[in-house]
This record gives C-alpha cells, sequence and structure tokens, in this order.
C-alpha cells in the first residue's frame, strides 16, 4: 500500500515468480476502494489485478472487503458502529469496528459481496473466497439487547426458565418481563454467571450469522468455490468449534511471539487440524521476518521462518503464505515484515529464504496435501469451558484455562506423542487416551459419554475443579464432580484454592506405579473421598495430609484417572510418561530434547518431520535406513540436523525391499 502507479505490479510479478508464489489473497480491506460511495462500484482495478494474476498462473484468495467499512457508511449510518462494554459508541477507525448485528452494516456487505461474487464467479484466477478478516467485533448496543432477547427467548422459551437457568432469585434479580434483560456490560449487570456465559454464546454466535450470510451468497453464485475466514490467535469469545462447520477449510494466521516455545506453537496448530476433525489445513498468515505490533518485534533469525513453515506442515498445514507481499509505505502496519521490504527488490536475505522455501515446497510436489496425523490421545478443550472457569468473581483469580491445558499438553508434546485437540462432544472412539484439564463445565450427555468410553476400555484423566457445573453454569447438586463422579469413583467435599505462593507437597510412596519422592504442587487442593477409586499419591501437608491428590478408578474395561492439584512439570511428565507407556503409545523416532518429531500419513505412505528448534545441530538416532525428502540423501543409522535444521523422512527404499 502507498505506492504510486500500477508499474510496480509487473515487478510484482516477476518476483512472485521468483519466489515459487501461486497463490496470493487479495482485497481483504478493499471494501473502500471498490465501492468510494454508497452508489458507485469501482472493479476495474480488481479486474486488471485478477486478470494479471491469471495470466501469470497465480491463483487467488478473494477476500470479500468486509473486515472494515468505508468511512462514508460510518458517517451516513452511525449505528453500524459498536458500543463498547462502558457505554460508549466508538467513532470510525481501525478495522473489525462495527456492530456484529447491525442490519444495515451487513445490508451494505451482503451487496458487496454479491456484486464480487457476480462478477468474478467465472474467474480463471479465482480459487478460494477470503470473507472478512480476523473475526471478533463485541458490542453492547440498544440493537444487540433486542437481538440477545429474541436470542433468549429461542433458546429458552420463556423467562420463568431464564430465572431458573440464571438462578436470578439470589440478590433479587428475577425477571418479569423480556426487556428487563440487558447485556452485561460495565454499566450493568456481571454478577449472574448464566447471563455472562449466554452473552458471550450470542456474541459467538452473531459473528458467525454474519460470516455464514456473506458465505452463503458466494455458495449460491460459485457453489465449487470454498469459503473461508482466517482465525487468529485463540480469541477468547468466539467459539471455533461452533464456527468450524461452516468453514469449507480451516485457516489460521500464525504470529508467535519471538520467545514462545515451540510446544505452544505446535498446540495452536494442532487445534486448527483438530477444527474439522483431523482434516488438513492453510497457514494463511505469517510474517517472514518480524511483527511490529508488540511492545518488542525483533526479526525472525535465518533459518527460524523455514522451521516454523514446516512445523505447521508437520502438523497438518497444506499450505505456507505470508502476511504481507510488499511493506507498506505507511499506516497501521508499515513495519511489518514483508517478502519485498521498502527496498523493492529481491536482493534481501528474507526473499532469499522465502524463495529458497518455494523452491523446497515445489519439489515436494503434491505427496503431503491431505495427509492426516495418526493420534491415539485426545486432549479436550473447549470455549464454553475456558469463558466458565475464569468468570470474577470466583474461587481463585490465578485460575487460567489455557495455561492449564498447556500444562498437559506442552508434557506430551516433550513425549513425541500425536495429540487431536478435540471439543467436549467429540466422538471418543479410537482413542487410547483422553485428557480433559480443568474440566468445569460438564453436561450430563458429556458425562455419560466419558463413563462409555470407560468402561468401553478408554484411558481418561481430568484435573481439580472439574465437574462442577453443567453447561447453563448452575452448580451440580449432589457432591461433585458431577456426572464424571461414577466414572472417576470419587467425592470431592472441599475446593482450596491456595494463595500466590503457597504451595503443597505430593508424596508417592514405594511400591506406587509412580515413581516415588516428594514433588510440589500448588494453585489448588482438594479434599477427595475415595468411592472404589485407589489413591496413586497423597497431599503431604496442610489438614488434609494423607488424602488422596492422584487416583486411579478401574471402570468397566478401562481406567479414569483423576489429579486433584497443579503438580510439578517433572511430576506431570512421569505420570503421562507412565499411562503412554501403558497403553504402547511411542513416538515415531527417539530424539533429543528441543528436537521435535512429527508424522504425517496417506493412504500408502508415512512421513516423519524432524524439526531442530536447536541453534545447534544435533544428531538422532534411526531404528531404520531413511531418505530425507528435502534433500534425498539417505541415511542409515542416524541423522545429523543444522541448528534450526529440518527433515522430512520416509524408509528408504531399499530397507522397504529388504
Amino acid at each position: 500500500m502507498g505506492y504510486d502507479g500500477e508499474a510496480v505490479w509487473q515487478a510484482d510479478l516477476r518476483m512472485m515468480r521468483q519466489a515459487g508464489v501461486n497463490l496470493v489473497t487479495v482485497g481483504v480491506f478493499s471494501w473502500a476502494a471498490l465501492q468510494p460511495d454508497e452508489h458507485t462500484f469501482t472493479f476495474d482495478w480488481l479486474d486488471r489485478i485478477l486478470n494479471l494474476l491469471a495470466a501469470n498462473e497465480i491463483f487467488v484468495c478473494l477476500g470479500t472487503g468486509t473486515a472494515a467499512q468505508p468511512a462514508w457508511l460510518s458517517a451516513a449510518y452511525p449505528e453500524v458502529l459498536p458500543v463498547d462494554a462502558c457505554g460508549q459508541r466508538r467513532r470510525h477507525g481501525e478495522r473489525m469496528n462495527y456492530c456484529p448485528t447491525n442490519p444495515t452494516f451487513r445490508r451494505f456487505a451482503h451487496q458487496l459481496v454479491r456484486r464480487l461474487a457476480a462478477r468474478y464467479r467465472d474467474h480463471p484466477a479465482l480459487l478460494l473466497w477470503h470473507v472478512s478478516n480476523e473475526y471478533g467485533p463485541l458490542c453492547y448496543c440498544d440493537g444487540c439487547a433486542a437481538r440477545f432477547r429474541a436470542w433468549l427467548q429461542a433458546r429458552y422459551g420463556s423467562l420463568d426458565e431464564i430465572n431458573r437457568r440464571w438462578v436470578t432469585p439470589f440478590w433479587g434479580h428475577i425477571f418479569s418481563a423480556w426487556e428487563q434483560i440487558e447485556p452485561p456490560s460495565q454499566l450493568g449487570d456481571r454478577s449472574m454467571q448464566g447471563l455472562l456465559l449466554d452473552y458471550q454464546r450470542f456474541m459467538s454466535e452473531m459473528n458467525l450469522e454474519g460470516f455464514r450470510q456473506e458465505a452463503a451468497i458466494l455458495r449460491e453464485l460459485t457453489p465449487n468455490v470454498p469459503v473461508l475466514t482466517n482465525f487468529h490467535g485463540l480469541v477468547k469469545h468466539l467459539d471455533y468449534f461452533a464456527w468450524a462447520p461452516y468453514q469449507d477449510l480451516i485457516a489460521w494466521d500464525s504470529y508467535p511471539k519471538a520467545d514462545e516455545s515451540p510446544a505452544e506453537v505446535a498446540f495452536r496448530f494442532d487445534l486448527m487440524r483438530g477444527l474439522k476433525g483431523g482434516q488438513s489445513w492453510l497457514l494463511m498468515e505469517q510474517t517472514p521476518s518480524q511483527t511490529q505490533w508488540r511492545a518488542h518485534n525483533p526479526l525472525k533469525r535465518p533459518g527460524e521462518m523455514r522451521l516454523q513453515s514446516y512445523q505447521a506442515i508437520a502438523h497438518g498445514a497444506d499450505s505456507v503464505l505470508f502476511f504481507q507481499w510488499r511493506q507498506s509505505r505507511g499506516a497501521a502496519e508499515m513495519h511489518h515484515g514483508a517478502v519485498i521490504g521498502h527496498a523493492g527488490h529481491a536482493q534481501t536475505r528474507v526473499f532469499q529464504e522465502v524463495a529458497g522455501l518455494g523452491a523446497e515446497l515445489r519439489s515436494l510436489g503434491c505427496c503431503l496435501l491431505g495427509a492426516r496425523t495418526p493420534a491415539r490421545v485426545a486432549l479436550v478443550f473447549s470455549w464454553p469451558n475456558w469463558w466458565a472457569v475464569e468468570y470474577r468473581p470466583g474461587l481463585s483469580a490465578s485460575l487460567d484455562y489455557l495455561d492449564e491445558v498447556m500444562r498437559y499438553y506442552r508434557a506430551l508434546w516433550h513425549h513425541q506423542i500425536a495429540i487431536d485437540i478435540c471439543a467436549p462432544d467429540s466422538t471418543l472412539d479410537g482413542y487410547d487416551l483422553v485428557i480433559a484439564p480443568l474440566w468445569y463445565m460438564v453436561s450430563e450427555q458429556q458425562g455419560a459419554a466419558i463413563e462409555r468410553y470407560v468402561a468401553a476400555g478408554g484411558v481418561f484423566l481430568t484435573t481439580y475443579f472439574s465437574g462442577i457445573v453443567a453447561e447453563d453454569g448452575r452448580a451440580w447438586l449432589g457432591g461433585y464432580p458431577g456426572p464424571l463422579r461414577r466414572t472417576l469413583g470419587i467425592w470431592v467435599e472441599e475446593l482450596d484454592p491456595l494463595l500466590p505462593g503457597t504451595s503443597n507437597r505430593i508424596v508417592i510412596d514405594e511400591g506406587a506405579p509412580l515413581a516415588p519422592g516428594t514433588y510440589a504442587c500448588d494453585l489448588w487442593c482438594e479434599v477427595v473421598h475415595l468411592e472404589g477409586a485407589r489413591a496413586l499419591a497423597r497431599f503431604g501437608a496442610d489438614f488434609y495430609a494423607g488424602g488422596p491428590v492422584i487416583t486411579e478408578h478401574r471402570f468397566g474395561q478401562g481406567r479414569a484417572y483423576y489429579v486433584a492439584t497443579r503438580p510439578e512439570p517433572a511430576l506431570l511428565h512421569r505420570l503421562l510418561g507412565w499411562l503412554l507407556a501403558e497403553r504402547g503409545i511411542t513416538a515415531p523416532l527417539a530424539a533429543p530434547e528441543g528436537v521435535e518429531v512429527a508424522r504425517r500419513c496417506t493412504a500408502t505412505q508415512e512421513f516423519v518431520f524432524v524439526l531442530n528448534h536447536h541453534r545447534e545441530a544435533q544428531t538422532i538416532g534411526l531404528p531404520e535406513p531413511m531418505s530425507d525428502l528435502l534433500t534425498g540423501q539417505t541415511y542409515a543409522q542416524q541423522l545429523s540436523l543444522a541448528g534450526r535444521g529440518v527433515a522430512i523422512l520416509v524408509r528408504s527404499q531399499s530397507a522397504g525391499d529388504a
């Protein structure tokens, strides 16, 4: 952006061919350029771009432009602007700066989308539709309040049912008319968990409704062109699992922090793969060099971009794309990394690395496309559970759902185990081990599904503060962990959130299946009673010293485990290692710490990715001769991998013939 004239386009196309680019995203923020006023549309410039790309055999992921409305729209129809939680209507600017329920915004957005689809439906460059961009607007306006009341009426049917589900008699909050219900803004009521939970659900659904309406127009006019939007970060107020069925492909924008562990990056990749049950996904955005919107934005070091790109592919991505192609001359992201920097030519380190990666991907061809990751371990993740766990006031401001899920994911990742990230209602058949950390919100149906899974031979593990409330946020009666109690064979009598800086101990005696010793634990403890389960470890201090902290219950053909605290990482690593060994779940290769091993498979071939996250070379032993698809070299007994190096190994032909 900010370049005068179209002469630069020819230079762009030449360098795109040089870099191996075969897909570009166009038009994501183009609404103002496509519709300069309410009655005028200007598609000529976009025609020329698409025609040039088609002539150069480059496909297009065409944006609808609806992520940022033009200034004239906000000025003429100020009701399209959102109202924040403090009751202030925002002024025009930024992006995603609209009310997600506003009918005027939607009317103009639909008009633009329909014109785009009608104009380009048969264009040879069109490969994908990109609806809006990185969704997430929130609003508390009167229009949202009215839609929320209608949403509640459809969900619950009556005020009596809402009063019952939200437990409104507490503090005298009984509703006698629908108009009395307001969004939980900072100016209103934020004391009722049911209200907070339902408004989160409502906002996620309203954003999704906006996507679905635009997508329906595109599918009507271009039924054979896949439609998607791009997920980014882990946006807390958007339930990606609820969105996934309406995406033809999952697309992800990956922007890890410079000091972020590769396990955390891998978790988000595995989540993208899990959104559609193991289907491969698109790496839609990453920076080739640096971001510019964090407090500090260091460069990616040589080899780092390539390593991160292959990590995405190793975890299910079928593409490697970047933001941005050419660095903007100004505005919000003028310093954000780009394939072509302000220097304007290809004689840069970043361009050469991107071009080198492009050449490698061309050499791989289509062999990896659609390959899946066979996983025997499932990790349960839930957006509504995330919302409910962290509502305040609560028992502990230190509860962090993402952090707890990551503790278990990280331990599995260090064991080099493939992991599927699943929603709580996912089918669990085929998994040997299912782990659901901090599963606070459990429905009766979900509890019954876990009971069937364990009874049929599965192994299930959950943790402290699980099985506390139902899907409407009301506490389970009769004893925690609610619908998991029978499966786990325990009763949790009391919950004891610890003060910051305090801790307890976990004691494992000689003869236990876990490594004996004393380990630290913190954050949370519970008073647990055994109801058929046995204690594998006990608390070492406080009035519940000697009480169970890690339990095992043999139930039907399977086993269920409960961890009533937050154990130190060393014990968690050993606990999960023991469960994996019990089920015969092993890594594809033994590798040094910091060298990641991942696997993708087609019907006829297995690909083993080896990713060296160290700056120094590492040596990996091989169980048989294997060939590297990237170099063509065959390794008999061991692989020496350079710092930040990557290998994609397959069984060597000679080994297969032998």
